[in-house]
């Protein structure tokens, strides 16, 4: 869709794609409450309906707001439209409070059914609770300006406006030359500091900047998530065995007991991702599980902790990341981290993984005090342990050139710098819903996709 025309123009301003990515949010949360796995001939029409008519109607008629950058809430040169009980807190060089004739509702019934159980009615007479609330209501409007209040009504205000709408200059009789004096100056609101993730921001940047862009800044959400359900399939079920291995179980642990771990694993996933894989593939899944167990009894019992947290903290941003398991005995620490498909020889994947180990054993020998001796990553699509192990050396002098390196990305996503560079592999653009986007754009050739 995004190839098409408007879309393909509307994506390239920001807040219209921020809003499309939403939109593609409430499509996947359309299809898995509205149980629209496939669509064919025969469901299409009631799936019109659905969408329209139930589904697109109670979210109009709710109200669904724009997107709202958590980190810049008020963005420079918008207008912010918000209800009062919204703005508490906050003040503005010039604050308009609008529709002062409207008939706002008394909470005086409430009031008087909800009175025996606080005690609100000892100091407010329920005759005066109405203009007491509206009193309260107003002054947090009012006093949300620093320099320009500016009133308005379609019509005569409310009467308890009175007092207030009569002493005002009314527009267009009042001093416009002072107007033109005020100089208005935005505050500077510093966000906190931003936290990216090893794998989730910067591996998918060094992946492909445009992959980044529209599925972990816009958060559009893909069609296409069979590869990384599969991942953490696999992923959080080795680390279930591992869990109990740390409790002393390992030798409760056999095939049922794993099929038993496996099985509950793809519920959880199936729910919390709204998707799941195929049969085969979940067949797939499971050898790899078991094919691992098998191999790695003994070393199981060596091992520390699972899914060990770690950060670094920089000037404005923080890194984090996740060790898969941690290993060791006489005093020494091992790292291994897991891939879920077959060995890799491309050097710059690689190159990236050792970056990435390195930086973690780095902050794990700050914090334990001692240097891990082997840095292991663990390609469980391998049939045979020998070529499943893969053992990275932990060569310090590359801390630095690493952090430097992940410097580099963090700052080209901070400045929202999207340019493809180099083109990824062909694997990750056929499997990239942005593909027929990247094409119409003349990135990548018809070949490629």
């Amino acid at each position: 869709m995004l190839s098409l025309e408007p879309f393909a123009t509307a994506v390239k301003n920001e807040n219209a794609a921020r809003n499309l990515a939403i939109f593609s949010q409430l499509l996947n949360t359309f299809q898995t409450y509205y149980h629209y796995k496939v669509i064919t001939y025969h469901n299409r029409e009631k799936l019109r309906l659905d969408l329209f008519n139930s589904f697109l109607r109670l979210l109009y008629d709710g109200g669904i707001n724009e997107y709202e950058d958590p980190d810049y809430p008020i963005p420079e040169g918008y207008v912010q439209v918000m209800t009062i009980h919204q703005a508490k807190g906050l003040e503005f060089p010039v604050v308009v409070v609008v529709s002062l004739d409207v008939q706002l509702q008394s909470p005086k019934q409430i009031d008087k059914i909800l009175g025996p159980f606080y005690r609100r009615q000892s100091f407010e007479p329920e005759n005066r609770i109405t203009i007491f609330d509206r009193m309260r209501l107003f002054y947090v409007a009012f006093s949300r300006a620093q320099k320009l209040l500016v009133l308005t009504a379609h019509k005569q205000p409310k009467e308890y406006f009175a007092s207030i709408w009569q002493g005002l200059p009314q527009w267009p009789y009042v001093q416009k030359e002072l107007l033109v004096k005020q100089r208005f100056k935005m505050h500077e609101r510093k966000p906190a500091k931003r936290t990216y993730s090893f794998s989730g921001d910067l591996r998918v940047y060094e992946t492909c900047p445009r992959q980044y862009q529209f599925f972990r800044k816009y958060n559009f959400i893909p069609s296409r998530s069979g590869g990384i359900f599969f991942g953490l399939l696999v992923h959080q079920t080795i680390e279930e065995i591992h869990r109990i291995v740390l409790d002393g179980g390992l030798d409760t642990l056999n095939e049922s007991r794993i099929r038993e771990l496996f099985e509950r694993t793809y519920r959880f996933l199936s729910i919390r991702e709204s998707r799941s894989i195929g049969a085969s593939e979940k067949d797939i899944a499971f050898n790899q599980v078991m094919n691992y167990f098998r191999q790695n009894q003994e070393e199981m019992r060596r091992v520390i902790q699972t899914e060990v947290d770690v950060s670094l903290e920089e000037d404005d941003y923080i890194l984090t990341g996740k060790v898969d398991l941690l290993m060791g005995n006489d005093g020494k620490l091992e790292i291994l981290d897991f891939k879920t498909s077959e060995r890799s020889n491309d050097p710059i994947l690689l190159a990236a993984y050792e970056d990435q180990l390195c930086m973690y054993a780095h902050i794990l020998e700050q914090r334990y005090g001692m240097r891990p001796e082997r840095l292991l990553l663990y390609w469980t699509a391998e049939s045979s342990k020998h070529n499943a192990l893969m053992e990275i050396p932990y060569r310090p002098e590359k801390v630095s050139d690493a952090a430097k390196r992940f410097d580099e990305v963090v700052k080209k996503i901070q400045k929202c710098d999207f340019r493809v560079l180099r083109i990824p592999d062909r694997k990750v653009c056929n499997e990239c819903d942005m593909r027929h986007y990247c094409i119409k754009q003349g990135l990548i050739n018809i070949d490629m996709a």
